[in-house]
């Protein structure tokens, strides 16, 4: 009997060499903000990000427009040249960001949960929706020789949705991580 997946698309994206280069970017990357982090929560950093976070709510809308924009710049990325070049740099730059505000949570034991929640189980929609995005712009600028999202539109919107969904999810345990 044949396996059936689900998300075929992705699955078919997941085996992809420029996937798996945008992994290893983002993992570079993360190694970068977690050093960083830690060099920062020793600095008093932490009480900062924990008053940030801890104000998350009251800004969902710049929440979600920040998430959509990781989003959004992949296709930004697709128009320079080199496209893999900037595509990789962006995966790069947001494993830094997820690495480093995990890293300087560590520093506050207040702010621990809170920042552990709002970042990291978001992070599992994001990241991936992220890297997604950026494998397709990838994939179809080597396909068709230039810039094109006309065969992936439909996952695409979908990386779109789970980059909201984040958001939410990030604002909602904001809220639950405070009271």
């Amino acid at each position: 009997m044949r396996k059936r997946h689900i998300l075929g698309f992705f699955d078919e994206l997941s085996r992809t060499p420029a996937f798996l280069f945008l992994c290893a970017m983002f993992l570079c990357g993360a190694a970068a903000g977690a050093l960083t982090g830690l060099r920062a929560a020793a600095q008093g950093g932490a009480q900062t990000l924990a008053s940030m976070l801890a104000a998350l709510p009251a800004h969902l809308l710049r929440s979600a427009l920040s998430a959509m924009l990781w989003l959004a710049l992949p296709l930004v990325c697709g128009l320079l040249r080199p496209a893999s070049l900037f595509l990789a740099a962006l995966a790069a730059a947001r494993g830094f960001v997820l690495a480093l505000t995990a890293a300087v949570a560590l520093g506050d034991t207040d702010g621990l949960l809170l920042s552990l929640c709002a970042t990291g189980l978001p992070a599992l929609l994001s990241v991936p929706a992220l890297l997604a995005a950026c494998a397709m712009v990838w994939q179809a600028g080597e396909t068709s020789g230039r810039y094109s999202l006309r065969t992936c539109r439909a996952p695409y919107v979908v990386c779109l949705a789970l980059a909201v969904c984040s958001a939410l999810l990030r604002a909602a345990l904001a809220v639950v991580c405070k009271l």
